[in-house]
């Protein structure tokens, strides 16, 4: 009987150790400078509009009988022409006004996307402003707003508590030659994701074969599991890690996962899951849905 009860003590004294070694304090940290992020000037919850450029001309201002309709306080009802010739777009003020172009008045000046190390160019209003942005194959038009509902009524992230069962470590398997995939999106479109290679791994007892994407020098797995349900965002989640070491191993720590910039705003495109990132358990662990109900970026752009 003593010996039963020094197994059970030593092997609750090992559960304790290894929660123990589980840094709560930097996972306490991620999750402020993740809110810290989104809440920038150039967060997701300031992006306020996405509208697709036509061929040729498009009108934009707040009048509701532009092109495109920028329905804010600080926009001009005819604020000027957007003409796009292919990929060379240009954009020019109304007769007689100019426009804040990078920060300086012009009349007529190319739109040209971000480039490195160049931002794009960027028109901007008292609050409001827009940028070209490809979204997924098709040019668009971004507008971010200072004033954003979506910042100004911030009310806090939800997460899981911190699991340490959910902090585990894969094995990450090089491709001969990375590849290039198209992945869908969540609005229709198709867009280019490098893939170095998969890892497997194993949670909640269950095993995968995940396919991770190149972000810079780190890993990206955008996956779903059974949460998606009822707790987390349906279409995905994302987790990035470092990159593998030398014997191959990835630390993947789902405490960690996010939400995509589509759980929060409908202005905004994200990557849906490949199928091998479908995982049939339940990760409770990371961000919960921010929504009590997920919005329907596809519905809302259609609009």
């Amino acid at each position: 009987m003593k010996r039963i009860s020094l197994l059970v003590l030593t092997l609750v004294a090992t559960a304790v150790s290894a929660q123990s070694t589980y840094d709560e304090a930097a996972l306490k940290a991620f999750r402020a400078e993740r809110e810290k992020i989104l809440l920038a000037d150039n967060g997701w919850f300031t992006v306020a509009g996405l509208h697709f450029l036509n061929p040729g001309d498009n009108t934009f201002g707040s009048d509701p009988l532009n092109d495109i309709v920028l329905e804010f306080a600080d926009v001009p009802k005819q604020a000027g022409v957007i003409t796009m010739d292919g990929r060379n777009v240009t954009i020019k003020a109304p007769a007689g006004q100019t426009l804040n172009y990078n920060g300086k008045p012009i009349a007529e000046a190319p739109l040209r996307l971000a480039e490195t190390p160049r931002p794009a160019d960027l028109i901007t209003y008292k609050s409001t402003s827009f940028f070209l942005h490809f979204s997924g194959p098709r040019l668009a038009i971004r507008v971010r707003d200072q004033q954003a509902p979506l910042r100004t009524g911030f009310s806090g992230l939800k997460w899981y508590s911190a699991n340490p069962a959910m902090k585990v470590t894969g094995t990450f398997t090089p491709l001969a030659k990375p590849k290039v995939v198209q992945a869908p999106t969540i609005l229709g479109d198709l867009e280019p994701f490098t893939v170095p290679g998969n890892v497997a791994v194993t949670i909640g007892g269950k095993t995968a074969n995940m396919e991770a994407w190149r972000s810079g020098d780190r890993l990206w797995f955008v996956f779903r599991d059974l949460t998606s349900a009822d707790a987390t965002y349906p279409s995905a989640r994302f987790l990035y890690t470092d990159a593998p070491t030398a014997d191959g191993k990835v630390t993947l720590d789902f405490n960690r996962a996010q939400n995509p910039p589509c759980a929060y705003n409908p202005w905004t495109t994200c990557p849906l899951p490949p199928a091998a990132n479908k995982l049939a358990v339940r990760i409770e662990a990371g961000e919960k849905r921010y929504h009590a109900e997920a919005t329907s970026n596809a519905a809302v752009l259609k609009k």
